[in-house]
């Protein structure tokens, strides 16, 4: 009698699709039916179900038994011969049948395999194998998964691994039926492409040498399955390599992170000649290499690789294996490709690493710069401001106490944003005096615009000075830029002030207080930031007295008064600045004089000069030009026929006299209303004034309109 067990090379065929009936296409199900030994409740035969209800009777008598047996002979040269490894195991994963081709790569018996994990899967798959085992075994659904089963000779190679289940009647899994696929080249294909596209990923995402090579000598070292990856760079040493990046975890010291000499050296060799080697430590002695520390560190096989890039050896790519079986020429080809990234990548990190030093140094550079420009515009601000110290009253020439005296003022003054008026008869100076006070302020970088109200006509002293927009009178064919816009964030001084028409001055209020004004024509207020200094030569108190200056006019420009002294006051200064007139006029006319006519000095000295400086200047000018003898003389003439001041004085008596006459009317006035100053029946009214310009006269008359209203209460 003969049983077909459910092991048998025809039921594994079955099972995997491998076996085809004549007539019957293989991808139909067939079904065989569990062999049982005969007993007296059963029968002797037993069928390989069919389909349609068909079945091949397998214990039939001799004939069909003979015809059967030639065909599971064949079954099991099939099994046997197939591209792949066949297995069935119980449901407990116990090995039952392994076909010839398994069980020579295992270079086992199928008594030695007791489990199909037992000593052949990879230490790093065997969890997830049999994690995946377990998950089937509990699902009943079909294994699946990829692991290294270690061949005869000990090297571990990769299987596709595939298992179906067979249930009972009552859907039991019975018996597994495996078929193991080698796709080793497949995964090594499949691990160097990765391999080198996280290459290719870390040459563009990684710029740090250091990190970048020791990612990649690590992947390398595992893909390759070798015991020792490094990099070698030159050094500034033509004659030495560096060790630079080393992955060696079972190194015995020979080999590390240092630098090693070109000469005796298979690196040196490789990094000279451009053209990469593979051998054993047999053709290292062949080529009189006696000191490779690879050698020593017991390495028998290996490969180095130039590192390439635009024609230039940039270093070499060293692997060793301390196992004899070498690498192969696939390796070699994959092992260039490797090496040309890795070439790219140090050039990226070298061009990085120049360009950022080249940036830090250039950074260094600019922090210079800017650094020794600071210092420059420091050291220039201190240089400005002692030179400004020193020409502050470069022009003005003098060391007489009173001259002092007003030069000390202006010290004081000339930082401060103060308005100031400068006093003092025409021909002192007054100009200069100004130019030293924007000198020493805080505005000395801003421009200094200088207007003459007296030269100005009365209908063009406001455009003069606040602008006009276009069409605002006649003639005004575009806008124009007053003096005040011009000068901002500087000086305006502004010459004879006290000449300016009673329409002006009150614009000029307006700017001093609310610092802004309008152009005339125009209706947009324009902020002002300009600081006024004043002069005049008239009596502006008496001119308030009169009404031809408005007093809170003067009490603006009044911040800070500076009456400057004239020449007569002042004639210790007198030689100085005949010299120093002199000196300039000279070279202009390119004369030279060797001194002054002692005459010429005394009759200077002695003259009270009512036109002061200026006119000083000139007389000097006119004899420069005229004077032919070496010694610089005056013409005695120029002096003696002018008048001395009598205008002046005869002017200050009239305004003196004038002012008296006012105080006195007023006072009558006052004493008539009894010190009432508004009313019908008040002293504004008996005048014919308004009560404000009446309490204004009172102010700068000094005259005390209670004394009226006491006398009144003590006649009651």
């Amino acid at each position: 009698m003969t049983v077909v067990s459910d092991s048998s090379p025809l039921v594994i065929l079955t099972k995997l699709g491998c076996f085809d009936l004549p007539g019957h296409p293989a991808n139909q199900t067939y079904q065989i039916k569990e062999a049982r030994h005969p007993t007296e409740e059963a029968p002797e035969a037993s069928d390989l179900q069919m389909p349609e209800g068909r079945s091949v009777n397998v214990n039939a008598p001799q004939p069909a038994k003979g015809a059967l047996r030639p065909s599971e002979q064949d079954c099991r040269l099939i099994v046997d011969s197939i591209p792949g490894h066949v297995v069935t195991l119980t449901a407990h994963g116990d090995i039952e049948f392994v076909n010839q081709q398994w069980l020579d790569y295992l270079g086992k018996t199928l008594d030695g395999l007791k489990s199909w994990t037992n000593g052949v899967v990879h230490p790093d798959d065997l969890s997830r194998a049999v994690a995946t085992w377990n998950l089937s075994v509990k699902t009943g659904q079909p294994y699946d998964s990829e692991c290294r089963f270690c061949r005869a000779d000990g090297v571990f190679r990769w299987f596709h691994v595939r298992a179906i289940p067979e249930r009972d009647a009552e859907g039991h899994i019975v018996r597994w039926y495996g078929l193991y696929t080698d796709i080793d080249e497949r995964k090594q294909a499949e691990d160097r492409l990765q391999l080198l596209l996280d290459v290719t990923n870390q040459v563009v995402a990684n710029l740090q040498i250091d990190d970048l090579l020791r990612a990649i000598s690590a992947s390398v070292r595992r893909m390759m399955q070798c015991d020792v990856v490094y990099v070698c760079l030159p050094r500034s040493d033509v004659n030495r390599l560096r060790i630079f990046v080393l992955d060696f975890p079972d190194s015995r010291g020979f080999i590390r992170e240092d630098s090693i000499s070109i000469e005796g050296s298979i690196a040196g060799i490789v990094f000279r000649t451009a053209k990469p080697w593979m051998g054993n430590a047999a053709d290292l002695l062949q080529l009189g290499v006696k000191d490779d520390p690879g050698i020593a560190e017991g390495l028998n096989t290996g490969c180095v690789l130039p590192l390439i890039s635009r024609n230039r050896v940039l270093g070499v790519l060293a692997l060793g294996r301390r196992e004899d079986h070498g690498l192969n020429q696939a390796d070699l080809g994959f092992l260039i490709q490797v090496a040309n990234q890795i070439a790219i990548a140090i050039e990226n990190s070298s061009a990085y690493h120049e360009s950022t030093s080249a940036r830090a140094y250039l950074e260094e550079c600019l922090k210079e710069i800017q650094s020794l420009k600071n210092r420059l515009q420091d050291e220039n601000l201190v240089l400005r401001e002692q030179i400004d110290q020193a020409l502050m009253f470069e022009e003005i020439v003098g060391t007489s106490s009173a001259l002092q005296a007003v030069l000390s003022l202006v010290s004081k003054v000339a930082p401060m944003d103060s308005t100031v008026l400068l006093t003092g008869e025409t021909g002192t100076g007054k100009e200069l005096i100004a130019r030293a006070i924007h000198k020493g302020s805080r505005r000395s970088s801003r421009p200094f615009v200088g207007v003459n109200c007296a030269a100005i006509p009365a209908s063009l002293i406001g455009s003069e000075l606040f602008g006009h927009e276009k069409g605002a009178f006649t003639g005004a064919l575009q806008r124009r830029l007053g003096r005040f816009e011009v000068a901002e964030e500087g000086t305006l001084f502004l010459d004879e002030v006290g000449e300016l028409p009673a329409e002006t001055q009150l614009t000029l209020l307006r700017v001093l207080q609310e610092r802004e004004f309008e152009r005339v024509g125009g209706n947009q207020p324009i902020r002002a930031n300009v600081r006024v200094i004043a002069a005049t030569n008239r009596d502006l108190e008496a001119a308030i007295a009169v009404g031809t200056f408005r007093c809170d006019l003067f009490y603006r420009l009044n911040v800070f008064p500076i009456e400057i002294p004239p020449l007569r006051e002042r004639r210790e200064d007198i030689p100085l600045l005949v010299e120093y007139f002199i000196g300039h006029f000279a070279r202009k006319a390119g004369k030279s004089f060797r001194g002054i006519n002692k005459k010429t000095l005394a009759l200077l000295l002695s003259y009270p000069w009512p036109g002061n400086i200026r006119e000083l200047q000139n007389v000097v000018e006119r004899s420069v030009i005229v004077c032919e003898t070496k010694n610089f003389s005056v013409d005695e003439r120029w002096l003696s026929q002018r008048p001395l001041a009598s205008e002046p004085t005869s002017h200050l008596k009239l305004t003196h006299k004038l002012a008296a006459h006012e105080k006195e009317m007023i006072e009558v006035a006052l004493r008539k209303s009894e010190g009432r100053v508004s009313g019908l029946s008040g002293a504004a009214a008996k005048l014919g004034i308004s009560r404000s310009t009446l309490e204004s006269k009172i102010r700068s008359l000094k005259i005390n309109k209670y004394h009226f209203k006491t006398a009144r209460a003590s006649k009651t």
